[in-house]
């Protein structure tokens, strides 16, 4: 084991937010916003007001800065208190259109009763000092007699010159589009429905602007829907006040797989094939083929010339199998996820480049399904169905964008909760459950495909920089270890760009210790990007290990061989940006207390560490500052 000398800088200002007793215990974020104590889920009602970044989950903060949170006491007034307050929006009334008084501030919400056997509706409370929230005696003020209808985003349309409310029917995958003139009468005008993922609860949809990189005056309309339990998809198109539509390239790359990298060997749309089913979803175009009815199905015989073969596949994780067939020998096997929902995987061939191989069902399969099989220069064994996902993680959900009411941001900015519903309510913390992801900008890139959207932390954060970590041009030929970043109390951010041959590999364990770290590991031949938490928490809950521990994967590209990431890293949280903004990974990890190292390794030679900063994040928490009642 190589230990490396590392040049320590001080940065010679102070921090006024000292850390607190309070705000000190095992896990909690030093500089992501979570409250007091309690739950906190969903971001609602983030609206820029009067100099103030607000913040609700039916609890209330404000920031001037996004990085320095205080807050407020609960602002919820009045209710029969017989209901629970569901995820919602707030808008700011200027013009008094609602008859509260101008300047009123009006938060939507979802009326969720107890049991899920009552229907939700949606209802409003109204403040005049932006602090208190009366429950308004006429709701709800919108009710369509259905037990899963929730989630209002309320915006200001300034073409039709009305307000727009945005919310979910959850089980029947369904956004519905509403307008008022008033805030308290809604007209019924579309619904979204039957594009992307389409098999999981959709909640908290949020439609906004967002500028093109390049072009800032430049602009279209985005999407953001949550496929329950942990993950948001988004759509790029147009709003024209009545209803959203998706642009033509992103339509066809989602319904026709229209872009997808890489040269295809069987997509199934001509020959005998299953054609539209009810019983499985996420397949692309019209056809599939299914094990059931076309057992004896094998591919066309193809020489492998990339390195990865990809393919959409749904049915049993089993025995049984799609298999990968040269020189008369399986030498690659795949199986499904115990339920009929397609989802890219893929295969490593990198070792078989130039030999003749097919693909074909294991003789006795008759729960498999597959489609659109392409080899590539990208390995898409990613396990996620087909749709645009704002985040490779497992733990980032229910974003959504601040309204700015003031008129004088730059940038449109985004919030998650950094959660997964699976085990939200098992999580080891003992001062509360839950937090908020870093505030993210949004810009949209155009590629061949349609446009992406491009995320990066707000700057904002870099004011919280101290102690830093500066190493240049190390050739990585043995394990580098940076002991020094054990006195960084897991709360910093990282810097990377490494140089990396065509078949190079490099391996990054952050919160490394006692046998236990979390992996981010990087195949410059496939492409294949990889967080690996598998052995990373000390939690000794076997149920929520079992469904904690998880490897995920996105493909990236490098540019010119050189690949750039940034990470943060902040206890029991862990954000990675990759792909110059356009793939993010942002994880929960549960490490023991000497789990505080960083190491770099590689299995291959010449893999160059260009350049690689880490900065001591100091705690924005302070008691008497951050917190009022």
């Amino acid at each position: 084991m190589k230990r490396f000398p590392v040049i320590i800088l001080i940065l010679c200002f102070g921090n006024s937010f000292l850390g607190s007793a309070q705000y000190d215990e095992t896990y909690r974020p030093q500089y992501h916003f979570s409250p007091a104590e309690g739950w906190i889920g969903d971001p609602d009602g983030l609206i820029f007001y009067e100099e103030n970044y607000h913040l609700f989950w039916w609890g209330h903060a404000i920031s001037k800065d996004l990085v320095h949170w205080k807050q407020l006491e609960d602002p919820m007034k009045g209710d029969p208190g017989d209901f629970s307050y569901f995820s919602g929006s707030v808008v700011v009334d200027k013009k008094n259109h609602s008859g509260f008084g101008k300047n009123s501030l009006i938060a939507f919400y979802t009326r969720h009763y107890n049991g899920d056997t009552l229907p939700e509706a949606q209802a409003i409370s109204v403040s005049h000092d932006g602090l208190h929230f009366d429950y308004y005696d006429k709701n709800p003020i919108l009710d369509i007699d259905k037990i899963f209808f929730r989630d209002p985003q309320v915006f200001w349309h300034e073409e039709t010159k009305k307000w727009i409310m945005a919310v979910s029917l959850p089980a029947e995958q369904t956004i519905q589009f509403y307008n008022s003139e008033d805030l308290k009468s809604w007209n019924y005008l579309s619904e979204f429905s039957g594009f992307g993922v389409q098999h999981s609860f959709w909640e908290c949809p949020d439609v906004f602007k967002v500028p093109i990189e390049g072009s800032p005056k430049e602009n279209r309309w985005v999407l953001f829907i949550g496929r329950g339990p942990n993950r948001v998809q988004y759509f790029v198109g147009d709003f024209d006040g009545n209803g959203f539509k998706p642009d033509a390239k992103t339509s066809s790359f989602l319904n026709n797989g229209t872009g997808i990298p890489g040269e295809i060997i069987s997509d199934f749309e001509n020959g005998q094939f299953q054609a539209d089913s009810l019983e499985r979803t996420g397949f692309l175009g019209k056809q599939f083929v299914d094990a059931k009815k076309s057992k004896n199905w094998e591919s066309e015989k193809f020489t492998i010339t990339k390195p990865a073969i990809n393919f959409l596949i749904s049915g049993e994780h089993a025995k049984n199998s799609l298999n990968l067939i040269i020189n008369n020998k399986i030498v690659r096997k795949a199986v499904g996820e115990n339920d009929k929902v397609f989802r890219w995987k893929g295969w490593d061939v990198s070792e078989y480049l130039g030999k003749e191989a097919y693909v074909t069902f294991q003789n006795d399969t008759s729960s498999l399904a597959v489609d659109h099989i392409l080899v590539a220069d990208e390995l898409w064994d990613t396990n996620l169905e087909h749709g645009l996902w704002l985040d490779y993680g497992n733990d980032f959900y229910a974003a959504r964008t601040w309204r700015d009411y003031d008129g004088s941001l730059e940038d449109k900015i985004m919030l998650g909760w950094m959660g997964n519903w699976e085990y939200a309510n098992d999580v080891p913390s003992n001062w509360g459950k839950g937090f908020e992801s870093l505030p993210r900008t949004l810009k949209l890139r155009e590629k061949e495909n349609g446009y992406r959207l491009v995320q990066e932390v707000v700057p904002q954060f870099r004011e919280l920089h101290s102690d830093s970590i500066v190493l240049n041009n190390i050739d990585l030929k043995e394990e580098l270890e940076l002991d020094k970043v054990s006195s960084f109390d897991n709360s910093y951010e990282m810097e990377l760009s490494v140089k990396l041959p065509e078949n190079g590999e490099i391996n990054i364990e952050l919160q490394k210790g006692n046998g236990r770290s979390l992996k981010v590991s990087y195949d410059s031949e496939t492409k294949l990007f990889s967080v690996d938490r598998r052995n990373t928490s000390n939690s000794d809950n076997s149920e929520f290990l079992k469904k904690f521990s998880d490897v995920m994967k996105a493909p990236v590209k490098t540019d010119n061989g050189k690949l750039q990431f940034q990470i943060f890293v902040d206890r029991s949280s862990i954000e990675i940006f990759t792909g110059k903004g356009e793939k993010v990974f942002s994880v929960l990890t549960y490490p023991g207390p000497s789990q505080n190292m960083v190491a770099l390794s590689s299995p291959q030679t010449g893999v160059i560490i260009e350049k690689l900063k880490i900065w001591k994040l100091n705690s924005i928490w302070n008691k008497k500052l951050n917190k009022t009642n």
